[in-house]
C-alpha cells in the first residue's frame, strides 16, 4: 500500500503549493522570502477565519493555488526519470492525473487542520539557479525545520519540492513508487494510486533549463 510522506503536522503538507511569483528580479533569494511570506501568511488567513465553512476555505485556498501549481513536474519527479521513460505517453498522462488527483485530495484533506501553529522564516539560499528558503513551524508539540525548494520557470518562482526534518516529499512518494514498480507493474501502481483516490487518501520531454531533472 502507498504511504504518505512521513508528518506529524498536517498544515505542512497542505502548505506545500502555493508559490509563485515573477523571476526576473535582480535580487532573487529576497523576492523569493518575500513571496513565501505572502503567500504563507494569506493561507493562514484563509485557514484562520472561524465564520468560514472547511468547505468554503478549501475551495478559496484551492483557488489561491491551482493557477501555481506544476502538477506534471512533480508527478514525474516524484516517478523519477528511470520509471518515467518507462512509460508511454498514455501512461505518463493516466500517471499525472492520478497523482495530481492525489495530491489534491490530500491538501485538501489537510487544509483544515490549522489551529495556532507559528511560521518562522530563515535566510534563503541560492545555489544553482535554484533558491532553498529554511521556515520552521512552532507548535505546542515541538518545532519542525521546513524546507521549500524553488527553481524559476517561465519567468516565475515555484516550488518543486519540501523538505520537512530532512525528508524530501519528492524522494518520499518515489522510494514508495519504486517499491511498487519493482514488485509489480505499472498497472498495479495504477491500481494503488485510483485505490487511495476512491478512500480520499492523503494520501515530457527534455526538462527546460533550470528546471529540476528526474533523478
Amino acid at each position: 500500500m502507498i504511504r504518505k510522506p512521513v508528518t506529524n503536522i498536517g498544515l505542512i503538507t497542505a502548505m506545500v503549493f502555493v508559490f509563485c511569483f515573477p523571476a526576473f528580479a535582480s535580487d532573487s533569494t529576497e523576492v523569493v522570502e518575500t513571496l513565501l511570506k505572502t503567500k504563507i501568511d494569506g493561507v493562514l488567513n484563509i485557514l484562520s477565519q472561524d465564520e468560514v465553512s472547511d468547505e468554503a476555505k478549501r475551495q478559496q485556498v484551492m483557488a489561491l493555488i491551482n493557477p501555481v501549481i506544476n502538477f506534471s513536474l512533480m508527478a514525474k519527479l516524484t516517478l523519477g526519470k528511470e520509471n518515467w521513460s518507462r512509460l508511454t505517453p498514455e501512461e505518463r498522462t493516466r500517471f499525472v492525473d492520478l497523482f495530481v488527483e492525489r495530491l489534491k485530495a490530500s491538501y485538501l484533506n489537510k487544509v483544515t487542520l490549522y489551529t495556532d501553529q507559528k511560521v518562522v522564516y530563515g535566510k534563503a539560499i541560492e545555489s544553482s539557479g535554484k533558491i532553498h528558503v529554511p521556515t520552521y513551524l512552532e507548535a505546542k508539540d515541538g518545532r519542525v525545520e521546513i524546507i521549500y525548494k524553488f527553481y524559476s520557470a517561465n519567468d516565475q518562482w515555484q516550488v518543486y519540492d519540501v523538505e520537512i526534518d530532512g525528508v524530501s516529499f519528492i524522494k518520499s512518494y518515489r522510494s514508495q513508487f519504486d517499491e511498487v514498480l519493482k514488485n509489480g507493474t505499472v498497472d498495479d501502481l495504477f491500481t494503488q494510486l485510483s485505490k487511495n483516490n476512491d478512500n480520499g487518501a492523503d494520501g515530457n520531454g527534455p526538462s527546460r533549463p533550470g528546471t529540476p531533472d528526474t533523478e
